[in-house]
């Protein structure tokens, strides 16, 4: 499907959407978030599709950075994180990316030539794992944010047993254990 703002493509198990409007420095804005939902739908029921990569954001995050930092299922420091994201949430001040990858908004600062290689790398070795295992662990860091340990504890036991019940752990990521021998 063509889109006005932002641009898609997918190879491998990896789709990749770019926000496309350079003009606005990629500010969100509804029909941009619309047209993002929207991809985001169609990759999700695609079997095919087994990681996400979003880009376009430039060298500066606004407050926007922030939002999807909170949306995304891959990045670091997640729960210190949350404060930072608050307060640029707050403030909508700009963040440098040196700031954005020590407060835990970038993974890596990566030169521009070679970012999209470098996200593709890191998105194709998440689509190499069982997709179950992978949706699995983003389901329990999600349903875990702001619970005590005895919660996360029963919540993990509670995973193991049920949707988690049909493997052990690595059957889901052989090919992780593979690189590790």
């Amino acid at each position: 499907m063509a889109y006005e703002f932002i641009l898609t493509e997918r190879s491998d198990g990896v789709a990749v959407i770019t926000l496309n409007r350079p003009e606005k420095l990629n500010a969100l804005s509804y029909p941009l978030v619309r047209e993002l939902d929207e991809a985001l739908s169609q990759y999700e029921a695609d079997e095919d599709i087994k990681a996400v990569i979003l880009t376009g954001a430039g060298d500066r995050a606004f407050s926007a950075g922030a939002d999807i930092h909170e949306m995304a299922g891959l990045s670091s420091e997640e729960l210190a994180a949350r404060q930072d994201a608050k307060e640029l949430l707050y403030t909508g001040r700009v963040v440098l990316p040196e700031e954005a990858e020590r407060i835990g908004l970038l993974n890596q600062i990566v030169p521009a030539a070679r970012l999209l290689d470098s996200c593709l790398e890191i998105a194709q070795m998440i689509a190499k794992n069982d997709a179950r295992m992978v949706q699995g662990i983003k389901r329990l860091l999600h349903e875990e944010i702001g619970t005590g340990w005895r919660e996360r504890y029963d919540n993990e036991e509670r995973a193991r047993a049920t949707w988690l019940a049909a493997g052990h752990p690595r059957e889901g990521f052989k090919d992780f254990l593979s690189r590790k021998s």
